[in-house]
């Protein structure tokens, strides 16, 4: 896709992978960009950035989303569902309310958001995803975010076959990314390793829009590892019983 005039909208925009991507697109001629997270006054400013704030954990700002940008962008090209959040922690009791608060953002936003898309706009539109390596890996300490990023998986990959013509899906799987998702995520959170820049994941995506792409793994060891995992059966999990370790 060539990327050129696209109007495209950004959830999570503020910081992180989300913030690095809207830098590296609103420099993309004729692009306009509704930018959407909690922290709005956090938003790069620029002539072709409209930031909003949205709470995207609930419907009805979804779709008010969506009408913002018909009204101020002129429709939608491109929607990167980019916001969300971890817990890093060792589950102590069954809390209900903290499991659907995660769900809210990491899970129902993309689905509702997606299958909104699909099913009442016209115009066709590419659908950009932030999963993550836990999706295939999931690490100890990130047990419900790991299954969140688990279940977008799952789901994108088999509703690329409901899709209407023209409508195309990219689900994005980063490792850990230098950013303050980690400190979001609780106090003194180990970063797992290997870790790498939201600038580099952001290059990745843009890259993988020019490419009509339909994954992209912004690591190129994660995807040796997931490679050769496959045959050797016990690298992975080497790996989770170490951070394992450093769960407190």
């Amino acid at each position: 896709m060539d990327l050129e005039n696209k109007r495209i909208v950004i959830t999570g925009a503020a910081s992180g992978i989300g913030q690095a991507t809207l830098a590296m697109l609103s420099k993309v001629k004729g692009v306009k960009i509704l930018a959407a997270d909690l922290q709005d006054k956090e938003i790069q400013v620029a002539d072709n950035i409209y930031p909003v704030r949205c709470d995207v954990s609930l419907d009805v700002n979804i779709r008010n989303l969506i009408s913002k940008a018909d009204r101020f962008i002129g429709g939608i090209d491109i929607f990167f569902a980019n916001a969300g959040f971890a817990y890093y922690e060792r589950i102590q009791k069954g809390d209900w309310g903290r499991i659907d608060r995660i769900y809210k953002t990491n899970v129902y936003s993309p689905i509702f958001t997606v299958t909104l898309l699909n099913t009442e706009r016209k115009d066709p539109f590419l659908f950009i995803v932030t999963a993550s390596a836990m999706s295939h890996l999931p690490l100890p300490g990130y047990a419900m975010y790991s299954s969140t990023k688990a279940a977008i998986h799952s789901f994108m990959d088999v509703y690329r076959f409901e899709l209407k013509a023209g409508n195309r899906i990219m689900v994005v799987y980063p490792i850990a990314t230098r950013t303050q998702f980690f400190g979001a995520a609780g106090e003194r959170v180990a970063v797992p390793f290997p870790s790498q820049t939201a600038q580099t994941v952001a290059k990745k995506i843009l890259a993988g829009i020019r490419s009509d792409a339909t994954s992209v793994y912004p690591s190129l060891m994660f995807s040796f590892t997931l490679f050769f995992d496959r045959f050797l059966f016990f690298p992975l999990k080497i790996y989770q019983w170490l951070e394992s370790k450093k769960v407190k």
